[in-house]
């Protein structure tokens, strides 16, 4: 059985400056919980208060009912286990010694392991993929290997709460993933409740099942990722302007971070240039991102809320048509798009897929078309790759460049396409 760890008004002063500032939270056994933030949030102080090597200035942590500073140092050893970021050893101690260092607290004073220590200590390399390494010396381990022996010896501890400082930090990226793969091994294998404190947030959202994000010495959101990875407590909590969305590979939730948009002398020239881009989906994004920083004045749509572009749009605060949830397109919103195409001095379509349920924002495009809206068409992969309709969207497609649409092979392009423009009215006839 588990315990369950329970936070009350923590707080946590070094004299006048305040590390932790009145957290409160509970963490149900067998969670996989990340505990993320940026530098100065208070990650390390709350993974010490919770080890016991810090003592906090008030309030209270719970290990079911008991008052964690009140209990044996030999009782939480047995109940907890640490791995630091920081896993350099000095000593030229073998894998197997320094992993039945975590039999310790089993043990009295000048007693010899057990048989049974001896077993868990040979499981806990078998199951951390180190038992092939027992005699060899820890000092002429890699880095992945040497995590992998701090874990084992977490491990022989038998603990119900296994902590984790930044163990990522140093690693390169295969070990990273080997090593998180690892901990969530345990952690469905052997219900062992991990808190890790990490950094990076697209490896958290991979592996992690619960988010606590602390900001400015607070918890300021606790849940499932997706109550927690958002663009407006991501930007709360690190200042930077983020997109949320999900990878086609896993599905799971990817944070791309955007650069602090200042205008520049070309995106002053180029502010009165209106702008109306098709979502969504990913490929729509970098067309954006690069479209504001010159300056463009951007409007978006029709997309999900869902979807990056969305996202994209709302933390702008650009125009945008936004579609209910698997819905078609219907003529309400067919007509809102049409009416802000029309607004627009030019219309990007991407390089995105089309299919029966986005072709209609292909018809918009077709019935606004004129010699005063220009349409702009990105082919980075061609069209009959990306269209889903049994091929009524790609004529649609071949009416709009009928109609003097210009096909264009990259976003540079485009950019410069769009620049000659702001000095030559024959542009389009030139390309």
């Amino acid at each position: 059985m588990g315990v369950k760890l329970d936070i009350f008004d923590l707080t946590v002063e070094y004299g006048a400056f305040t590390a932790l500032d009145g957290l409160h939270f509970s963490i149900h056994e067998g969670a996989f919980v990340a505990l993320i933030g940026p530098n100065g949030a208070g990650k390390s102080s709350l993974l010490r208060c919770i080890s016991r090597v810090l003592k906090p200035t008030r309030g209270t942590i719970y290990l079911d009912d008991s008052d964690l500073h009140k209990l044996p140092l030999n009782r939480v050893s047995k109940l907890m286990a640490v791995v630091p970021q920081d896993t350099v050893v000095d000593f030229d101690f073998s894998v197997e010694e320094i992993v039945s260092m975590g039999r310790y607290p089993y043990l009295r004073r000048f007693q010899k392991e057990t048989p049974r220590d001896r077993e868990i200590v040979q499981a806990a390399m078998e199951t951390t993929g180190i038992a092939h390494l027992a005699q060899q010396a820890a000092t002429s381990l890699s880095g992945g290997e040497r995590q992998r022996v701090v874990i084992a010896r977490a491990l022989a501890q038998e603990p119900e709460i296994l902590l984790l400082d930044e163990p990522t930090a140093n690693l390169d990226i295969n070990f990273q993933v080997e090593f998180l793969e690892l901990a969530r091994k345990l952690n469905r294998e052997k219900g062992i409740t991990i808190i890790a404190a990490i950094h990076d947030l697209n490896l958290a959202s991979q592996f992690f099942d619960f988010f606590i994000l602390l900001s400015d010495k607070k918890v300021l959101s606790i849940g499932k990722p997706e109550e927690v990875i958002t663009p407006d407590n991501l930007n709360t909590a690190y200042h930077t302007p983020v997109v949320v969305g999900r990878s086609p590979l896993h599905g799971k939730l990817v944070v791309t971070v955007l650069k602090h948009w200042q205008p520049d002398k070309q995106g002053c020239r180029n502010a009165g240039q209106k702008v109306h881009v098709i979502g969504g989906g990913e490929e729509a994004v970098p067309v954006l991102s690069l479209l504001r920083d010159a300056g463009f004045q951007l409007s978006v749509g029709p997309v999900t809320q869902q979807d990056s572009s969305h996202q994209f749009a709302s933390y702008h605060r650009l125009p945008v048509v936004t579609l209910p949830p698997f819905s078609p397109i219907s003529d309400e919103y067919y007509n809102r798009h049409l009416a802000l195409i029309r607004k627009a001095d030019f219309v990007i379509i991407p390089s995105i897929p089309f299919g029966y349920g986005n072709m209609r924002n292909l018809e918009a495009v077709e019935e606004a078309i004129s010699s005063r809206l220009r349409v702009l068409m990105l082919e980075e992969q061609p069209f009959s790759y990306r269209d889903y309709s049994g091929g009524k969207a790609g004529a649609v497609y071949e009416r709009i460049k009928a109609k003097g649409a210009l096909v264009l092979p990259d976003k540079e392009t485009l950019l410069s396409v769009l620049e000659a423009h702001r000095t030559s009215d024959n542009v389009f006839g030139e390309f």
